[in-house]
């Protein structure tokens, strides 16, 4: 597909590397794309880290629609934060409106795909003209902790109903969503091979300094390291049976400072520049993905699991529903013992065969591929 114009209503802001950040790049190589970043879940708190984000969102919001490159276009819409009031919805709805007619006018855009990635975009992809609306589910959202559940299940609902496609990346979305849109596939997230691949294939790649002289085996974890997502319990079970290990944990840090008080095995570094991550990835014996269980985790696909196993990595996960399927490269733990004696399993396993077979296994499955699947979705 060429020359087509694209809209992105994300569930997640500009520069984050996730599934909507992947594609809409993709999608830039041969066609124009606006890329429309979160409106956001619930209603903020006073936390240092939520005003922070309000004062960057502000920041971004006047600088108007940005030019990434010729091709691709970051629009951060301003709201009125605190929006369970009945007159601020309204309110919300018109400025929105306002702002993404002036986005499309400015681009000339006049019927765009239009991509909605969460279920707090309803009233608006309602009104934008469009060419075809595709509902792209990535998270059970009603899974977040602090939402209006209700008014997420409900609006989950009608945007599949008013969606002429809707693309799952996991089955258990795709199971609930072609109950009520015929028109639902299946497309499980990709990788960016070509990167995390260099941690096998780059001999040249070396192990980041901050890293290098940390206690080994380095048990790893790159990600968003937050109450949603991580088994602290879990975390703190291996650091407490294996005190020679060193927990790595890379990624935006969300839990209470002292979470992890006493465990000086369970080292949070904080977020690194995602291009040095395969470097990251070099230092780690066994990579992880220690997910709570939860309705939110059982219905998502962990796209670190194609990063780890480019990068040729031994994976022990729990047994969140979408890993199953890939039980003939992991290893998936059921209970916090047995995760720690497939992490043991695990470190044993780090010959360079392996790797290269681990790695090899995510060649089909990248970004590039997944587009080439949406694309001929969309001209069905």
């Amino acid at each position: 597909m060429k020359d087509a114009d694209f809209i992105i209503l994300s569930s997640d802001d500009w520069g984050w590397k996730t599934s909507k950040y992947q594609l809409s790049t993709r999608f830039a190589k041969d066609n124009r794309v606006l890329f429309v970043s979160s409106v956001g879940f619930r209603a903020p708190t006073a936390s240092k880290q939520d005003m922070f984000r309000i004062f960057n969102k502000v920041a971004k919001f006047s600088r108007g629609v940005r030019e990434i490159n010729s091709s691709l276009f970051v629009l951060t819409p301003l709201v009125i934060p605190f929006n369970r009031n009945t007159l601020v919805k309204l309110i919300n709805k018109m400025i929105l409106s306002i702002q993404l007619h002036y986005a499309m006018r400015k681009l000339g855009m006049k019927e765009p795909y239009l991509f909605v990635f969460s279920q707090n975009w309803l009233d608006l992809a309602k009104r934008l003209p469009r060419r075809k609306l595709i509902y792209y589910c990535v998270d059970e959202h009603s899974g977040f902790k602090g939402i209006d559940l209700s008014a997420f299940r409900q609006n989950d609902r009608s945007m599949a109903m008013l969606a002429e496609v809707v693309i799952c990346s996991s089955h258990k979305l795709q199971l609930e969503k072609i109950k009520v849109n015929a028109s639902t596939y299946y497309i499980p997230h990709g990788v960016n091979y070509e990167l995390f691949s260099k941690a096998v294939f780059d001999d040249t790649l070396e192990i980041p300094s901050d890293v290098a002289r940390l206690p080994t085996p380095i048990i790893g974890f790159i990600g968003h390291i937050s109450y949603d997502w991580v088994d602290c319990a879990l975390l703190r079970a291996v650091a407490a049976a294996r005190p020679g290990w060193t927990i790595l944990l890379i990624g935006k840090f969300s839990l209470s400072p002292d979470e992890f008080a006493g465990f000086t095995n369970i080292r949070a570094i904080g977020e690194r520049d995602y291009n040095d991550l395969p470097a990251y990835c070099r230092s780690f014996s066994v990579a992880t993905i220690p997910f709570v269980k939860s309705t939110l985790t059982d219905n998502c696909n962990p796209l670190k699991l194609y990063e780890y196993l480019s990068a040729g990595l031994p994976v022990v996960s729990t047994d969140i529903p979408e890993v199953l399927g890939y039980s003939n490269l992991i290893h998936i733990a059921k209970s916090p013992g047995e995760f720690i004696t497939l992490c043991d399993l695990a470190i044993t396993e780090s010959g360079t065969d392996l790797q290269m077979m681990r790695s090899r296994s995510m060649e089909h499955s990248t970004w590039e591929d997944r587009i080439e699947e949406i694309y001929g979705i969309l001209v069905d």
